[in-house]
């Protein structure tokens, strides 16, 4: 019983990270102490789903081999899923749970909420940097690539553009839709459980499952946050939205989710493979690169943003309304446009600054008595 509760702590805490941009999945497993657990139990799962399809092609075959059965639960046994299991379920709860947080502080203090994830990732750095083994100066070449890919990445991404993109297909449908209150007019079904009601394109879903693939790197790779990720994708409050409204879930929120989820399950036992031969190689580099990852990160991260206003249509419940003066912030870095801007963003950049100190430390203290 202890350990199942310590296990759901454990995925909460992972659940939490996840939902943070600067704080990585694989840096808690770290410090709780687990890292090759998971990475050894995620592995083994994807060679027992290789002997479960082929058991499922040649079911008869399979339901009368007693051995080929007993040996089958036997892998299963040793792949620790209800480890996985436990962990999962408390991550589910932090994410669930907090990501309506999460999204009222985006929406609403948007600088500060920034400012807090550009000092957790000032701190992060450390991590990949304390995993390598020899600093040498070649490393640099890699650590300035991961640089120029994150801030090339950031500076291609405009939200604004996004957002103009969504309002016209909103817009499409406002004219096309029946008549409803003066503050907009009713989308052609009721949101509900089981309607669908054309809030993504098809290319949103392909972009989910894409991103929820990419993202789950930060189940495997320590120092680096899928959220961050999911920010340079421009999908991070997308998938944040979607997951807040599972309170009251269309079936586009469902199929949405369900998407993204289809892309980790594929991406995590893939990228888990791929990690463990690319560390064991070239593993040195790989902290370099990572490392520049996250340096450029601070890019996309920088609170300061030029923002627009415009006017655009939007979903809301279950009718399209045409917001007026919309604050929309671009990808163009600013300065502080008040002194107390500054100052209060400047306290949530140490907050965040001070909380993933915290963190490192534990994760130092784990290696210390590791060794």
């Amino acid at each position: 019983m202890i350990a199942t509760l310590k296990d759901l702590v454990f995925g909460f805490f992972i659940g939490l990270a996840n939902i943070i941009p600067g704080v990585s999945g694989g840096t808690f497993l770290l410090v709780f102490g687990i890292y090759e657990r998971v990475i050894r139990s995620i592995n083994q799962i994807s060679g027992s789903l290789k002997e479960l399809a082929a058991g499922v092609v040649g079911m008869p075959a399979f339901l009368g081999d007693h051995d080929k059965r007993n040996h089958f639960v036997e892998r299963l046994h040793l792949s620790d899923i209800p480890f996985l299991v436990r962990l999962i379920l408390g991550a589910l709860v932090a994410i669930i749970s907090l990501s309506s947080l999460m999204k009222f502080l985006l929406n609403n203090h948007f600088v500060y909420t920034y400012a807090f994830f550009f000092g957790l990732i000032l701190v992060s750095v450390l991590i990949p940097l304390r995993l390598m083994k020899k600093r040498t100066w070649h490393l640099l070449i890699f650590a300035a690539l991961g640089i120029g890919l994150t801030v090339f990445v950031s500076a291609s991404v405009n939200p604004a553009d996004k957002a103009r993109l969504k309002s016209e297909h909103y817009r499409a449908r406002y004219e096309t839709a029946s008549p409803g209150t003066e503050t907009g007019r009713s989308s052609e079904d009721k949101s509900g459980m089981l309607t669908y009601t054309g809030r993504y394109t098809a290319v949103e879903f392909a972009g989910a499952a894409a991103a929820g693939a990419t993202a789950v790197s930060a189940m495997v790779l320590p120092g680096i946050s899928g959220s961050l990720v999911l920010i340079l994708l421009g999908r991070y409050y997308e998938i944040i939205s979607a997951v807040s409204a599972l309170r009251n879930p269309s079936l586009d929120i469902i199929l949405y989710l369900a998407a993204f989820a289809a892309g980790m399950a594929v991406g995590l036992p893939l990228f888990a493979r791929l990690v463990g031969y690319v560390l064991q190689r070239y593993h040195d580099q790989t902290m370099a690169f990572l490392t520049g990852l996250m340096v450029g990160s601070l890019y996309a991260l920088w609170p300061f943003k030029h923002a627009e206003v415009m006017d655009l249509y939007a979903r809301a419940g279950d009718r399209i309304t045409l917001v007026r003066d919309a604050l929309v912030y671009t990808n163009a870095n600013t300065l502080p446009e008040r002194p107390m801007i500054a100052f209060w963003a400047g306290l949530s950049c140490l907050a965040g600054v001070v909380g993933m100190s915290f963190f490192v430390r534990r994760e130092i203290e784990a290696e210390e008595k590791e060794a």
